[in-house]
């Protein structure tokens, strides 16, 4: 991809009540193929019980900042994240999420060059908690959890876990409804 002509991304990721999960997932984040002066990443605490320790988490990281949404909802706080984005490009992910280390380049790249594409969704895979003894629900969330391609296809929308879309295209169709 050249990097001269891409645009800005805004990473954006609710998080509450996670802020060892969300560690590791900045840890990812931080280190993308993505030139770093090419995104920021926006951490919107949705009323942690730990919030201080949300934002002791994301000052270690350089493209990170953090900001607050009260209302419980973590459509309501993408909501936050994106009234906030200077990308033209908003990528979300979770705090429970291992972005690959590819994620941000690969999403804008298959945004901007699929033929009159407003949203991409990637495969979200599934990963258990001890990676040598999953618990019966991991399995079968492993199997049936996150179905992007079945989301996208039957239902135009897809999880947001893994998702990259253009600033312009939420201004047209709106916000997440926070309900």
């Amino acid at each position: 991809m050249e990097h001269l002509s891409s645009p800005f991304v805004s990473v954006i990721i609710p998080v509450f009540n996670d802020r060892d999960r969300l560690k590791i997932c900045l840890e990812r984040l931080e280190n993308q193929t993505y030139p770093n002066h090419l995104y920021e990443i926006i951490v919107v605490d949705n009323a942690s019980n730990d919030g201080e320790e949300v934002k002791e988490v994301v000052a270690q990281f350089s493209q990170a900042f953090v900001t607050y949404e009260s209302f419980p909802s973590s459509f309501a706080a993408r909501n936050q994240g994106i009234s906030l984005a200077k990308g033209d490009i908003i990528a979300f992910t979770d705090a429970d999420c291992i972005p690959a280390i590819d994620w941000i380049e690969k999403g804008v790249k298959n945004l901007l060059f699929t033929f009159n594409c407003g949203l991409v969704a990637g495969k979200i895979e599934v990963f258990f908690k001890d990676s040598n003894r999953a618990t019966p629900v991991e399995l079968y969330e492993s199997i049936t959890a996150f179905p992007q391609k079945e989301l996208i296809e039957k239902y135009n929308y897809a999880a947001t876990a893994n998702i990259f879309t253009f600033k312009n295209v939420i201004e047209r169709v709106g916000n997440f409804d926070p309900h």
